[in-house]
């Protein structure tokens, strides 16, 4: 395409350079050997043509510059002089001085309207050239910020939070996942100080600044953050961001391990009540059968004594003593080797209203005001209920144990993501947080009077659901416990994962 631009160009200066030739010696012809005409005399013919000379003069500084019309004037000067000299009165003389001027004439213009061409031209050029260069600018821009956008695509959907700094350690970018994991918005995040975002965290802002400083390549870390006052698990990683082989700054990717953290504590506790489950169970049925044998002992020493005897009153002790220890023994059996469930559709407020019912009584000596907030139109779950009704009773019960002074244990609950969650949220002392890791264990309680059964007996009895349970508290504060118990679906589906899951 090229190639042919530029014959075309070359054959239009060959076609111009012609024309002027060809209207110079023409001019100049009909200067030398002029016509006879009636309506003219010869001396205005000579000046018509003497004028004509600065139309092909004009049109070569036009096509060709300062250099084509100079050499279309010079030309003409020289076509022009002798004739002038010859047949028009000379150039110098008082009556022909038209002729020198006009000699001088056709080469000012030939000079000034090729001067003024070859300005415009470069001009013209020179726009060009801005033109092209705004256009690539453009295209660049354009580039920019296509890629720009697919970055931004590409760090919205990532799920690790990732964070941006430059040399200064100052935030640059911050993407949709760790704004959410620091739960704050953008604009209280860039542009701030990573030392300030992250106040409190040394470690971390250490870690950044011997990676920004080039004394160390790269930094792994685990911290604990806090999102709309929930405590999160966060492993860090710090990598250094080089730009023409020198650190510009550093990227920062935060990611969430509290799930996995608590998934993995539950598959090991779930484990280790498996196991000890066994051997409670074992233990249980050897204390049982002795324990009957001192009841069945001491029921015969009360009958044989006789009324009012102060003996009676010892014997009367045993035998209280004897069914609190068989209840226990119960609870240890029923935590290491639970009878078979019934799981079907079950409607879980008509069961919490029942066992709210049943633990009034206990609620209302303890002076702790239980308030249902179970919403209309919950779906139904699939569950156990005699089992149902126990995970209830075990956790109302363990809240009202938990406020010794009174208080309000609020229940509530809501269908997501194919489970119904349901919050028993108390006010009272709270889980210390050496405490907080242990509660769930078999035999753990901070109570004198409790066999630490309770909670351990209510996370077997959800693992069993194909369910989930946490706890969190602030001590002094009260503790929430959430339950999540599967959605009722088809009962095929919903009976194979359960017999899957136990």
């Amino acid at each position: 395409m090229s190639i042919n631009r530029s014959n075309i160009k070359v054959a239009a200066q060959i076609r111009d350079g012609v024309l002027v030739a060809i209207a110079v010696v023409v001019i100049t012809y009909f200067h030398y050997y002029p016509p006879h005409l009636d309506f003219m005399t010869h001396e205005n013919f000579h000046i018509l043509l003497r004028r004509l000379y600065y139309i092909p003069i004009l049109y070569a500084a036009f096509r060709f510059g300062i250099k084509g019309g100079l050499l279309t004037s010079l030309s003409v000067t020289a076509l022009f002089v002798p004739h002038a000299l010859m047949s028009m009165g000379g150039l110098f003389d008082s009556a022909a001085l038209e002729n020198l001027f006009d000699v001088i004439l056709y080469n000012m213009m030939a000079l000034i309207t090729g001067a003024v061409v070859e300005t415009k031209r470069r001009q013209a050029q020179r726009y060009e050239e801005v033109l092209k260069l705004n256009k690539e600018i453009e295209d660049r821009e354009t580039a920019i910020r296509h890629m720009k956008a697919y970055t931004e695509s590409i760090l919205s959907s990532v799920g690790s939070g990732v964070i941006s700094c430059d040399r200064r350690g100052i935030i640059v970018t911050v993407n949709p996942a760790a704004r959410r994991l620091l739960a704050r918005g953008e604009e209280d995040l860039v542009a701030f100080p990573l030392a300030k975002v992250f106040a409190g965290h040394e470690e971390l802002a250490r870690a950044a600044e011997l990676v920004l400083a080039g004394d160390q390549d790269r930094a792994t870390l685990e911290t604990e953050l806090e999102a709309d006052g929930r405590p999160l698990t966060v492993a860090v990683r710090i990598a250094p961001h080089r730009s023409r082989g020198r650190n510009v700054g550093v990227v920062i990717t935060l990611e969430d391990l509290t799930e996995v953290k608590d998934l993995t504590e539950q598959l090991l506790r779930a484990d280790k009540l498996s196991g000890l489950g066994e051997l409670v169970a074992g233990v249980a049925h050897e204390v049982r059968n002795p324990l009957g044998v001192i009841k069945a002992s001491v029921q015969m020493l009360e009958q044989e004594m006789d009324q009012g005897c102060q003996d009676a009153e010892l014997t009367h002790v045993m035998a209280q003593e004897i069914d609190r220890l068989d209840s226990v023994v119960n609870a240890l059996l029923d935590f290491g080797r639970p009878s078979e469930a019934q799981f079907g559709p079950v409607d879980s407020a008509r069961v919490l209203g029942e066992v709210v019912l049943l633990t009034k009584q206990f609620a209302k000596q303890q002076l702790v005001n239980v308030i249902s907030e179970m919403p209309d139109g919950l779906p139904e779950i699939w569950a156990d209920e005699d089992r149902l009704k126990q995970i209830f009773v075990n956790l109302i019960s363990n809240a009202i144990q938990a406020m010794p002074g009174g208080g309000d244990l609020t229940i509530n609950a809501a269908a997501r993501d194919g489970y119904l969650r349901m919050l028993f949220t108390d006010t009272g002392t709270g889980i210390a947080p050496e405490e907080k890791e242990r509660i769930f264990d078999p035999f753990h309680t901070t109570r004198a009077e409790g066999s630490g059964l309770g909670l351990s007996i209510v996370h077997r009895i959800v693992d069993a659901h194909n369910g989930f349970i946490t706890a969190d508290s602030e001590p002094g504060k009260g503790a929430t416990f959430t339950v999540g118990l599967p959605l009722a679906r088809s009962r095929e589906t919903a009976e194979a994962e359960t017999q899957g899951g136990n």
